[in-house]
């Protein structure tokens, strides 16, 4: 069905058959006479030979449209009677259909091309989660060292002696404890004497 001979070609594009048949053979068809049928695939050579002569570059000349839209209009008529014995009404109604198709290919490469995004973004957002904990890390690692010297120079400038903080609440227990010991014992000694 959708081979046609190049006369029925020439009145589906409205132009003349004398220069589509000069236009085939520029191409390098077969089609010499305007009899001869025109296959699909010599049509696509035709029409990129056409661009080609036009200025297209060969990419565009030799990638086939990534999309086809088809738009269909149909037109019927409806009659509609108002009342017994009058004349019916009839009205024309027009439908409109436009459908697009597109390449499986092209939407398998969109579909990767999501992917790669996606998997993009997700690389980029640990990769900044990461930067953001070790600046955090570095940050409580520069305040514990800030707070190590303020200690130190703190501890330097209270206790003369360098013994450090534990021995010394250890030696005011002691302290303590030796106090009450020798209260004790003065206490026992003045019990002997009273006695």
């Amino acid at each position: 069905m959708s081979d046609k001979t190049v006369r029925q070609l020439a009145e589906v594009v409205g132009i003349p058959l004398e220069r589509l048949l000069e236009q085939l053979k520029e191409a390098g068809l077969s089609a010499s006479a305007p009899d001869d049928v025109i296959q699909e695939d010599e049509k696509v050579k035709l029409l990129a030979h056409l661009r080609k002569r036009h200025g297209k570059t060969d990419a565009e000349v030799d990638a086939a449209p990534r999309r086809v839209t088809l738009k269909r209009r149909k037109v019927s008529e409806l009659k509609q009677s108002s009342a017994p014995g009058t004349s019916a009404k009839t009205i024309s109604i027009e439908v409109r259909k436009k459908k697009t198709y597109i390449k499986r290919s092209e939407v398998a490469g969109t579909e990767e091309q999501k992917e790669l995004e996606e998997a993009k973004k997700a690389l980029e957002e640990q990769q900044r989660i990461a930067a953001e904990e070790e600046a955090r890390r570095l940050e409580a690692i520069r305040k514990l060292q800030k707070r190590g010297l303020k200690r130190q120079r703190k501890g330097f400038r209270r206790s003369k002696s360098s013994l450090p903080r534990n021995l010394n609440k250890r030696l005011r227990k002691k302290s303590r404890f030796l106090k009450l010991r020798n209260w004790l014992k003065w206490r026992k000694k003045l019990k002997k004497r009273l006695l």
